[in-house]
This record gives C-alpha cells, sequence and structure tokens, in this order.
C-alpha cells in the first residue's frame, strides 16, 4: 500500500530501462511512490503511533541509477531486492490534518538520535509478526543487524 505523502514526480522523464521485468510492480507514468507502508505501530501506554515502511522498487533504483554498475539482472536478484530501505518514524499528526501533503515527513519523523532501543523493540516486533524478514534490519543501527 503506497504511503501518505510518498509520491513524487519521476526524477527523470524515460522510465528507467531496468523496469522491463518489473512492470507490475512499477507504474508508469510521471508520478512515482517511492515508499509503501508495512505497518503502523501503537504504543498503548503512551498512545504513541509508529509507521514502518520501505523504499519501492523505483526509489531503490533512483539511489542506484547506473545501469552499467547495476544491470537490470543484479536489481532483480533476490539479494538485491532484499537491499530496498526500510524505515521507522513516529507520527507526529494525522496525515488528515496536513493542509497541503507534500512529504511523508508532513506528518512524521525519524525516530530522536539515541533511540536505538525503541527501534530494535519495533525491529523485533515487526520480524516476531512477520511482516518483515531478519535479514532486512541488516543496518548499523538496529540491534538485529
Amino acid at each position: 500500500m503506497r504511503l501518505q505523502g510518498a509520491t513524487g514526480r519521476r526524477l527523470e522523464n524515460e522510465v528507467d530501462s531496468r523496469l522491463s521485468g518489473l512492470k507490475d510492480t512499477t507504474p508508469v507514468g510521471d508520478a512515482i511512490t517511492f515508499y509503501e507502508h508495512l505497518a503502523t505501530i501503537r504504543h498503548r501506554p503512551t498512545g504513541v503511533f509508529y509507521v514502518a515502511f520501505r523504499e519501492t522498487q523505483d526509489a531503490f533504483l533512483a539511489r542506484q541509477q547506473d545501469p552499467v554498475k547495476y544491470p537490470e539482472w543484479l536489481m532483480k536478484s533476490p539479494g538485491k531486492q532484499k537491499e530496498a530501505k526500510i524505515f521507522i518514524y513516529v507520527v507526529t499528526k494525522h496525515p488528515k490534518q496536513v493542509p497541503i501533503l507534500r512529504s511523508h515527513e508532513d506528518w512524521l519523523a525519524p525516530l530522536a538520535e539515541g533511540n536505538d532501543q525503541v527501534f530494535d523493540a519495533l525491529s523485533a516486533f515487526l520480524v516476531l509478526n512477520d511482516v518483515v524478514d531478519v535479514k532486512a534490519f541488516n543496518t548499523e543501527r538496529g540491534l538485529l543487524g
């Protein structure tokens, strides 16, 4: 599912040539979606909501634009597909309260520095509930990496 505020204009007019076999997951057009929603988690004692989301294939290709260094066969490989970044942000306000939604960061904010325990707890929750694979959190920030 598309994350609210995570849609923008395609970085270039032409669709990436490496998307030939990925048309079912990447729509063609001027607007593209950069992030997809994975889960919304509520911490009951505090009432704080967190949103976990992942970059789409379009965003992944936009980060790695060189078709010589990152050819289609490599981008389609299962190992490379698992490199799509996963983010966990805190909800600062309901997206319907934002008059003009320009970005997902109009209603979400990254976890504050030093919140590694919160990130680790939420990551573990996502893994334990089969939302993501433990290998997705192979990052310098997470305890699971």
